[in-house]
């Protein structure tokens, strides 16, 4: 068969016959054969596979073996006419019509394809039913199984079919309450040659304090990259100006012992400087000191932070790696619209150069009306129009004290501001208790802005041979915390 680059070189053969009047026949033939050949061409495009043939066969196998009563049979009912027709009989006589299995024949881009027995009386008949991929309820299923939103084109773009098709039919299974067999969809896709959605690294041993320094740097690292992508698809007006980053690992937990402050400040180093490679400005911003008279303070968690972000190595010294990114690329401030450069200031003062990118560092309330953040928060995200505004391990909620403050007046407000705000990465771990954190039950994860939601399960191998985090449950939103318990093994 002639591929596309044979057919370029047809095509410049076919040109340079042009030079002479004797060869127009010839031509003639020639473009003939080409519209030809792009017919051919088309209709293969059209009929290509979906999947290839090794992922094709395991999936239909593997669907077929294992799961017919949690995803097959309710994939049948919710969404086909079978469902409706069901509904409809079966309001007059109990059971009289029920489908009785259903096995895939085929997967294609836009719909899985089963052949259904059904019980309709005393008759057995078998019908051959579509199950389109972006599927809603059908009338009668309505009531039975909860409509959930289309996954958004942006975070299928540039998937490959195998990750495509899981995202697709994990949002069915969720229509269809088959919360289990998310999490065994997601291993399939990484087990078929998908790109590792959702797929965490083994062996990462959090409970052990401090972490490894691999460790530290794979979660740079993909913090990094969410930031990057993000910062990309805000520029392209795919995605919202407001984002927030939650990374909760032991080192990064306030509320544990295990807190340590350096860690905050590497992560940041490196969304920082992962930005700036790519010559956009940042201006990493902390929460500067709020309250009124004795009570004035910073939280806790931020005390000392500016000074220890400017006195950090960011190799930022004349020879060093980042020579001149400090003060150029990467400026520092406070919480605040005044901390927001609009425009070039003539001078030649680097800090006068507009921000592109601010990334703000854990901010919170405090106990008191006056101690609320999200007024300099709001004024700074105005300010800075529709150039990105990332969160880093923000707490937004109110800090109610024994006076009412923060309690009542404006609450709706600071919550719609908080809202707004969207997640474009999140590791977060589980624990068996809320008041223990050891061990460590799970995670759940969101590792970049157009990647699902996923919780796993840690599981420890046997004879010491390392640990695991085995996907249990995966959705397009962040997870129920009752769906989420109900799908972890004791």
């Amino acid at each position: 068969m002639m591929t596309f680059k044979n057919l370029h070189l047809f095509l410049q053969s076919c040109l340079l016959l042009t030079a002479t009047h004797a060869f127009m026949v010839p031509i003639q033939n020639g473009r003939a054969a080409v519209v030809r050949h792009l017919e051919a061409s088309s209709q293969q495009l059209l009929s290509e596979q979906y999947l290839n043939d090794e992922q094709l066969a395991f999936c239909k196998a593997y669907l077929n073996e294992h799961h017919q009563s949690d995803m097959l049979l309710p994939f049948v009912q919710a969404f086909t006419d079978i469902g409706t027709t069901s509904a409809r009989k079966n309001l007059w006589l109990a059971n009289s019509y029920s489908i009785v299995d259903a096995n895939v024949t085929d997967i294609t881009s836009s719909s899985i394809i089963m052949d259904v027995n059904i019980q309709d009386g005393g008759k057995t008949k078998v019908e051959r039913v579509e199950v389109p991929l972006d599927s809603v309820p059908v009338d009668g299923m309505a009531k039975k199984y909860k409509n959930l939103p289309q996954i958004d084109p942006i975070c299928l773009d540039g998937t490959v079919p195998i990750d495509n098709f899981v995202r697709r039919v994990n949002r069915l299974c969720n229509i269809v309450k088959a919360y289990g067999a998310t999490g065994k969809m997601i291993q399939m896709g990484v087990q078929l040659g998908g790109r590792g959605v959702g797929r965490l690294r083994d062996d990462m041993y959090l409970n052990q304090v401090p972490h490894n320094r691999f460790v530290r740097k794979y979660f740079y690292d993909m913090a990094a990259e969410a930031a990057l992508k993000a910062a990309i698809l805000c520029s392209d007006r795919k995605i919202s100006n407001r984002m927030k980053m939650t990374a909760m690992f032991p080192e990064m937990n306030p509320s544990m012992d295990s807190y340590r402050i350096g860690t905050l400040l590497e992560l940041a180093r490196s969304i920082a400087i992962k930005l700036a490679e790519q010559n956009l400005r940042v201006r990493v911003c902390v929460q500067g000191s709020m309250g009124v008279g004795i009570f004035t303070g910073v939280p806790k968690q931020l005390n000392g932070v500016y000074t220890l972000l400017q006195r950090m190595d960011w190799e930022s010294e004349p020879g060093e790696e980042n020579e001149g990114m400090v003060g150029d690329y990467i400026n520092f401030g406070f919480v605040g619209k005044e901390h927001v450069v609009n425009a070039a200031v003539p001078g030649d003062a680097a800090d006068t150069k507009q921000d592109d990118v601010f990334l703000i560092l854990c901010p919170q309330n405090m106990v008191g009306l006056e101690s609320s953040i999200i007024g300099p928060l709001s004024e700074m995200v105005d300010a800075a129009g529709d150039r990105p505004v990332i969160l880093l391990n923000p707490d937004l909620t109110d800090k109610v004290s024994s006076q009412g403050q923060q309690s009542i007046r404006g609450r709706q407000q600071r919550l719609d501001f908080a809202n707004s705000f969207e997640t474009i990465f999140q590791f977060q771990n589980i624990y068996f208790s809320g008041t223990s954190y050891f061990p460590i039950l799970g995670s759940v994860v969101k590792l970049g802005p157009t990647e699902p939601w996923v919780a796993h399960q840690r599981r420890d191998l046997a004879d010491d041979g390392g640990e695991v985090y085995l996907p249990v449950y995966a959705s397009e939103t962040q997870p129920d915390s009752d769906i989420l318990m109900g799908t972890f093994s004791r």
